[in-house]
């Protein structure tokens, strides 16, 4: 039973007390005094075993009978794939933008300016893309990867002739700045590209004042008009934020500007992550006050779903519909080195995008005659056999299956430790589900917002 209890958490809503069970992702009513009671015990204020007899039965009736009603199968929303067929590849470690707050050390990754070369491309589809899977994903990433057009079309060109015949469907994504573009380039995105994800801060004096250009341009004016375009093709794109110090108190501010902006994808939106120190760093308080904005903002995304002839997804109403709507769940944060790699201009090969260049991670080049080296095989295995509901870091949160642990790379330079989580990402996490699984559960149980909810998310997803 305490087991048990561990995997329930009590929410506050308007109908009265909701119970959420993590494992199934399953919501439903409580009386009252149970759910004070499951609450006081998760809390310590009550001992389970000092509990009348008659009180301990109830209780843990109550919760396995809810739990026994139409629980059905629940999935994985990484998949059971241990193929690798999802690749980023940083086809330009060049830049025409100097953020100031560039993870990626203004698109070098710590390795310098590079682009990759017709030799390294050629390597990496010849050993990484064979007739043994039924699909791939290629990510074109940088710096700045239309800095290397010609290249992203022969990559797509050779995939598609390699995996064509055999009925092999590929996917190409893009991340972008936005700023290089013109109607070669509008053409050839038309013609190859699924996704594309646009980076903009916001109005043209955030933007602009943390995304400088490398030149006598604004990087705003330009990202927009390739927005505009964006949004009269039928590429489906997203526009991606990041909050800062030089931003704060202007989130609703941002997050309408780039809501009016946004595709059929949404917005995109994360608070800064620089070193201690860094000046556009937030304080404690003012990443509290930030969280507190996402959660109100990720609110009324989801009583738009609900309420809205015109709804758009946000980051995390989307990723709690596609896990409560599609009865999935998640036990790792991402698929790094288990579905995925990242190849760098150089050829070097990280677990995902966020490792390249942290040469520690590095396993392998697919250069070489044999491109995966051993570490390759240790992170794999150490990854995969550190499942959320493992990791004595996230074992006890009622929120694990949501969230499925921090960034590993987050994790490795804020604690030395790529399986334990930053305090304020798990603040984040937990402030902004419990604010929208509140809100979820009072949709849920009103019939009509419940199917104009499921209508929304159905066209969205589609």
């Amino acid at each position: 039973m305490k087991n048990l209890l561990k995997e329930f958490h009590i929410l506050n809503t308007k109908i009265g007390p909701v119970g959420f069970h993590g494992p199934s992702a399953k919501l439903f009513e409580l009386q009252p005094d149970i759910a004070s009671s499951v609450s006081a015990l998760k809390k310590g204020d009550q001992s389970f075993d000092a509990l009348p007899c008659f009180e301990r039965e109830r209780l843990e009736q109550t919760l396995r009978v809810a739990l026994s009603e139409g629980l059905g199968t629940r999935t994985n929303i990484l998949g059971e794939s241990e193929s690798l067929t999802g690749f980023y590849l940083f086809v330009s470690q060049e830049c025409n933008l100097a953020c100031t707050y560039c993870y990626g050390d203004g698109g070098e990754y710590r390795k310098g300016k590079m682009m990759m070369d017709q030799r390294t491309a050629d390597n990496f589809i010849d050993k990484f893309i064979t007739d043994r899977n039924p699909g791939y994903l290629i990510n074109f990433f940088g710096g700045e990867p239309l800095l290397n057009l010609p290249l992203m079309q022969r990559i797509i060109d050779r995939c598609k002739a390699k995996t064509e015949p055999y009925g092999i469907r590929m996917v190409f994504n893009m991340t972008t700045n936005g700023t290089v573009w013109n109607e070669k380039i509008a053409n050839f995105v038309a013609a190859n590209l699924d996704t594309v994800t646009v980076s903009l801060d916001g109005p043209k004096d955030i933007n602009d004042s943390q995304r400088p250009g490398l030149g006598s341009f604004s990087p705003y004016d330009k990202t927009v008009r390739t927005i505009d375009e964006l949004r009269q093709s039928e590429v489906r794109y997203t526009v991606r934020t990041i909050m800062t110090k030089n931003s704060f108190g202007r989130l609703k501010e941002i997050y309408r500007h780039n809501s009016a902006l946004a595709g059929k994808g949404g917005v995109g939106l994360s608070s800064v992550d620089v070193a201690d120190g860094h000046a556009l760093g937030l304080t404690d308080a003012e990443h509290r006050a930030l969280v507190d904005e996402i959660a109100e903002i990720n609110s009324d995304n989801l009583h738009s779903l609900a309420d809205s002839d015109h709804p758009q997804f946000n980051e995390y109403t989307g990723d709690l519909c596609q896990l409560l709507l599609g009865r999935q769940f998640r036990p790792r944060p991402c698929n790094a080195s288990q579905t995925v790699l990242a190849i760098a201009a150089d050829g070097d090969i990280y677990p995902c995008h966020r490792f390249v260049g942290y040469q520690a991670f590095c396993v392998g080049n697919v250069n070489d005659d044999q491109p995966l080296n051993d570490r390759h095989t240790e992170l794999r295995q150490s990854f995969k056999a550190m499942p959320v509901d493992k990791n004595p870091q996230c074992s006890h949160c009622w929120a694990q299956h949501l969230c499925g642990g921090s960034c590993y790379v987050i994790s490795h330079l804020r604690e030395g430790d790529i399986f334990k989580p930053p305090a304020r990402y798990c603040y984040l996490k937990q402030t902004v589900y419990e604010r929208l699984l509140t809100e979820f559960a009072e949709i849920m149980a009103d019939p009509q917002r419940k199917q104009r909810l499921i209508d929304n998310v159905t066209y969205l997803c589609h």
